[in-house]
């Protein structure tokens, strides 16, 4: 998977936005939360839909986030890829095949050195940094960790996601489904 710039990724927290995140152009979709019986019936529609999927497993109920959930994760969901702050499950879900992304929550220089860490760790194919309104956060990942960035977290207006991608960011995440239907149709 490659981003360009301008890519909006849609960000779901309730079964609710998934109509919308359907009906929408994004071709990316964050699930944040959920359990694992509503998952693989989610993940086939949004497939369907000809969306890419990520899950965020540290959110999900009922699934580990070790071999055999991951394992369980690819037999019956097949998500593009996963979502974690813990290096542990990304480099377990890189070994079976999926995209990953490490979420780094940039509250402070320290917590942006074991960003660096987990970084070298995972080896992950992205970062996804928050608060994605912070835009010297974002300029320093963009510097620091060499992965394609996106901004993710308080994205709630078009300046909000102007200004991350002129920090630095390749995309952004955001549950501002008004922002969804701004996405390019054609961003991968």
């Amino acid at each position: 998977m490659t981003v360009q710039s301008n890519y909006i990724i849609a960000a779901l927290r309730t079964p609710a936005k998934i109509l919308q995140a359907l009906t929408s152009p994004v071709q990316t979709v964050f699930l944040l939360a959920g359990n694992i019986c509503d998952l693989p019936g989610q993940c086939q529609q949004l497939k369907d839909a000809g969306k890419m999927v990520f899950i965020h497993l540290d959110m999900l109920n009922g699934l580990k986030g070790d071999a055999s959930g991951l394992k369980f994760l690819q037999k019956f969901c097949g998500p593009n890829g996963v979502i974690s702050t813990k290096a542990q499950v990304l480099k377990l879900a890189r070994e079976q095949g999926l995209f990953t992304i490490l979420r780094v929550f940039g509250l402070d220089s320290q917590a942006m050195r074991t960003g660096r860490e987990h970084v070298l760790l995972a080896k992950p194919d992205f970062v996804e940094v928050l608060p994605g309104v912070a835009s010297k956060v974002i300029a320093m990942a963009k510097q620091d960790y060499k992965v394609p960035i996106i901004a993710g977290g308080l994205i709630e207006t078009r300046e909000d996601v102007n200004q991350a991608f002129a920090a630095g960011a390749n995309a952004v995440s955001t549950s501002n489904h008004v922002l969804w239907q701004q996405a390019p149709e054609s961003a991968t």
